[in-house]
């Protein structure tokens, strides 16, 4: 581990967000910060406008503020996939807009595209690190709803008392799947993202 420069805790809680939102959950891996988002789909990829047709689906606010960073990219390998190559799932693109909110807090919320991708999926990619992972304490799925529509839920308790919740529901079109990700954000402001985001 790097000993300098020294990362504050907001600096961390926004990485942790960002990272476990956009495809690196799985494996820990760093995806390739630059790459052709023209070229087949064989190796994973992330930067700044790489997708911008994902990112023009992001929300452009949150409770008044601009997203601290917005992104995009591709898993393709099997690695970066997890539990969606067990699932069938060959390749996906992603992209998302994170928020730093305080010391220890963060949003991000995602949008995901792949052939056979759905919600239960998507929630298997998240819930299974999360049950080995040694930080978690405790984790629960639920059954919940966006904008009316099915969603999935997954709470996660750290052994530090830290919070993470990931919410994930149907994206409009096939394949398409959205995700919210918060990190000690609290049930109440979940809940008022969620209904924000779930507008036309």
């Amino acid at each position: 581990m790097l000993k300098t420069p020294r990362l504050s805790p907001s600096v961390i809680a926004i990485a942790l967000v960002a990272a476990l939102a956009l495809g690196a959950c799985g494996s820990g891996r760093v995806l390739t910060a630059s790459f052709d988002p023209a070229s087949a789909c064989t190796t994973d990829g992330r930067m700044a406008g790489a997708y911008p047709d994902l990112e023009a689906l992001l929300p452009k606010a949150y409770d008044g503020k601009i997203p601290t960073s917005v992104d995009s990219g591709r898993s393709c390998t099997a690695s970066a996939l997890g539990t969606l190559a067990d699932a069938g799932v060959t390749g996906m693109r992603f992209a998302g807009a994170t928020w730093s909110l305080g010391s220890a807090s963060g949003l991000t919320v995602a949008v995901f595209e792949g052939t056979g991708l759905d919600a239960a999926k998507m929630l298997d990619f998240y819930a299974v690190p999360a049950r080995t992972a040694s930080h978690t304490d405790t984790y629960r799925t639920l059954d919940t709803t966006v904008g009316g529509l099915p969603a999935k839920r997954l709470e996660v308790l750290n052994k530090d008392e830290t919070t993470n919740t990931i919410v994930i529901w149907p994206g409009g079109a096939d394949g398409r799947v959205l995700v919210l990700l918060a990190s000690d954000l609290g049930d109440a402001k979940v809940a008022a993202a969620l209904e924000e985001f779930a507008k036309p």
